[in-house]
Parts: structure tokens; C-alpha cells; sequence
């Protein structure tokens, strides 16, 4: 642990954040409070980010944990099933190309179980929940708040949201507080600068809709590339600036990020009076953190499915003056490690702030 501390007080602001990742990493232990539940299928490329580090050998009947990011590749497919006795249970399937965290914390006395989609397209079937207990999937445009149903959400690189049902009722939430219901025989789009919608659309047609609402969306996003590459940039590098700032504020207070690692390793936390000094001072940064990695998650998303298109001749440009689209896929492929590293402290953090607050976040 001198390790940890010696290179949390390095001037390197780089270093430090590598440095300090890799032994907060290495100092981690699962708890069994933790687990949420476990793999049921694996097929093609599945991998899971945990304390930002990817599992090896993730198998049929691995474990599934709190604060968990799961992605798929493109022949990628998976399914979990959430059993623990802190969430309703619940099973998730991820199509290929997909990417999903599991956050499950205490909100407003609610045991609050959230599925972040960052992009593709999940499955969800839930019990009914008990009066304590609240499931959401949280995409950056909408929220789905569920109460025990079968239903799909699609969210594909241009942006948008649909939501399917074939069970039950979803309610859901626009970014500007507008809310409509997704049941069988209506589904609920969302698209960027378009008005939040229901369509009627009947039960034994889902599965048609959904394929030719994909396509529709695929075929948007080849017409629209370069449009939509230059807006995901401009506000990639923000975000990116913002987390690198962010970051530099939370590594201020580094002894306390190597008190919760040596805890974290150890299995324990402090006295009443040192969490309580702890929270005041990790508090702010770690939610203006949230909030940059919520977005810059989703973003990265895109930027990494319309490279594919860009690489193969498709929205080639100048994005600003000295800046062409060329160049910046250089860019965030040169940041690319730095930045998936500095999201992962966030998490590795926001664990560990939990669990030291009854489960709450800031």
C-alpha cells in the first residue's frame, strides 16, 4: 500500500491516475454483497469491466456484480439472470454490439436497480417488484421505469430510443420530462430534436417493427455520417476535457483513495467520523464525475460504431478548422486507454462510496 500512496502524491497527473488505478485494482475484493446475480448464455465476443479491469474466463454461472459494465461484440450474444436478494428478479439479454452497466443503490428509501443502455439493444423480463424496490433503464434521452413486464429497448448509434412491450406497462420519461406508456400494442420512440412518440403498433408485429425500425435507423445513420461524426466530436472533446479536469480535482484528494483501497483490500471501512469527513470531500467530485461519464460513455458508443463507417470511405470531412475526421479517430484512439481508465476509477470509486453511505450515491 505505500506503493498506492507514493504514486497518488507523484506531480504527474498521468501518472498518478495510471499508477493509482492499477493498485486500487489490484488491492479490490469482491464481496458478496456485491453480486447481483450470474451469466445464464454466452455466444461470440462477451467480455465484463469490473473495478476497470476486463474478467478473463467469463463463462456460463460467472458472477454478475454491482457496478458492472457488460459489452458484445458483433457476433456477440448473452443473457443474465438477476437473482440477488438486493433486486427484483429479473433476466437481461444482450443482442451483438451492445453495452450495459448494473448499478443497484438506495434512493428515496428505494432499493433503486438502474440498467444503464449505453448503446444496442437489451431484452428485459422482471418480477413484480414489492413496494421497496424500483427498476429503470436510463439511456441519455429517456428513462424506462418498470413494474414487472417483458419488454425491449433499441439504442442504436444515431441516438434514438425505442421501447417495445410484449408484457406489462413501461412508463417512459423524455429528457424534458414528458412521459408516455410503452404496452403491447404501443411502442415509444424518442429521436434526437424530434418529439417524444407513441405509435400503435399490434402484438404479433414487434418483431417485424423492430427489425424495420433498425433498418431505417441504419440507413439514417449512412446518409447522415459526417453530420453525425462531427456532432459526436465536439462533444467528445468537451466531455474529454471536462473528465480530465474532473479527475485532476478528485486526485486532490488522494489519501483518501488509498485509505479506501487498503480498506477495500481489507474488508472494511472507517469510523463513523472518518466516512462522514470522506463523503464531504469525495461527494462533488464524484457526482460531476457521474454525470461526465454517463455522457462520454454513450458518446465513445457511437464514435466507435461510425469509425467503422468512416474507415470504410463514409463521412470522411473536416470537422473544424484544422481538424478532419481522420484526425480525430487518431486522437481518440491515442486516448482511448487514458480515458476507459479514468471512467473506471470513477466506478471503482463510486463503489466504494456506497458502500460506505446505506447504498446511496451523490
Amino acid at each position: 500500500m505505500a506503493d498506492l500512496r507514493a504514486a497518488l502524491s507523484s506531480r504527474s497527473a498521468a501518472g498518478v491516475l495510471l499508477a493509482a488505478l492499477s493498485l486500487l485494482l489490484l488491492s479490490a475484493r469482491a464481496y458478496s454483497d456485491d453480486r447481483m446475480g450470474s451469466v445464464t448464455y454466452l455466444e461470440g465476443d462477451v467480455s465484463i469491466v469490473r473495478d476497470g479491469g476486463d474478467l478473463s474466463g467469463v463463462s456460463i454461472g460467472s458472477d454478475v456484480q454491482n457496478f458492472d459494465l457488460v459489452k458484445t461484440g458483433p457476433d456477440g450474444l448473452a443473457e443474465f439472470s438477476l437473482d440477488a436478494p438486493s433486486v427484483p428478479r429479473m433476466t437481461v439479454k444482450l443482442r451483438g454490439n451492445t453495452q450495459f452497466s448494473l448499478e443497484t443503490s438506495t434512493l428515496q428509501r428505494k432499493q433503486q436497480t438502474t440498467i444503464g443502455i449505453i448503446g444496442g439493444q437489451i431484452a428485459l423480463k422482471v418480477a413484480k417488484l414489492t413496494g421497496d424496490q424500483a427498476v429503470s433503464v436510463k439511456s441519455d434521452s429517456a428513462v424506462m421505469g418498470v413494474r414487472g413486464t417483458d419488454f425491449t429497448v433499441t439504442a442504436p448509434e444515431t441516438g434514438d430510443i425505442l421501447v417495445t412491450c410484449d408484457e406489462g406497462d413501461v412508463l417512459c420519461t423524455d429528457d424534458q420530462g414528458r412521459e408516455l406508456h410503452a404496452q403491447p400494442g404501443t411502442v415509444v420512440e424518442k429521436q434526437p430534436l424530434v418529439l417524444f412518440r407513441a405509435t400503435a403498433v399490434a402484438a404479433g408485429d414487434l418483431d417485424r417493427y423492430r427489425g424495420t425500425w433498425a433498418d431505417q435507423r441504419a440507413q439514417f445513420l449512412q446518409q447522415n455520417a459526417f453530420r453525425l461524426i462531427q456532432a459526436n466530436a465536439r462533444l467528445y472533446r468537451q466531455l474529454v476535457r471536462d473528465l480530465n479536469a474532473a479527475n485532476a480535482q478528485l486526485l486532490r484528494s488522494q489519501s483518501i483513495l488509498s485509505k479506501w483501497a487498503d480498506e477495500d483490500r481489507r474488508g472494511r471501512v472507517g469510523t463513523r467520523a472518518e466516512v462522514f469527513r470522506e463523503r464531504l470531500a469525495i461527494g462533488g467530485q464524484l457526482a460531476r464525475l457521474r454525470q461526465i461519464q454517463f455522457r462520454l460513455e454513450r458518446v465513445s458508443f457511437r464514435l466507435l460504431r461510425l469509425q467503422a463507417l468512416h474507415d470504410a470511405g463514409t463521412g470522411v470531412g473536416t470537422i473544424d478548422p484544422g481538424l478532419t475526421t481522420a484526425q480525430f479517430f487518431t486522437q481518440v484512439q491515442n486516448e482511448r486507454r487514458d480515458v476507459a481508465q479514468k471512467l473506471a476509477l470513477t466506478r471503482y470509486v463510486a463503489k466504494q462510496y456506497a458502500k460506505r453511505n446505506g447504498g446511496a450515491l451523490p
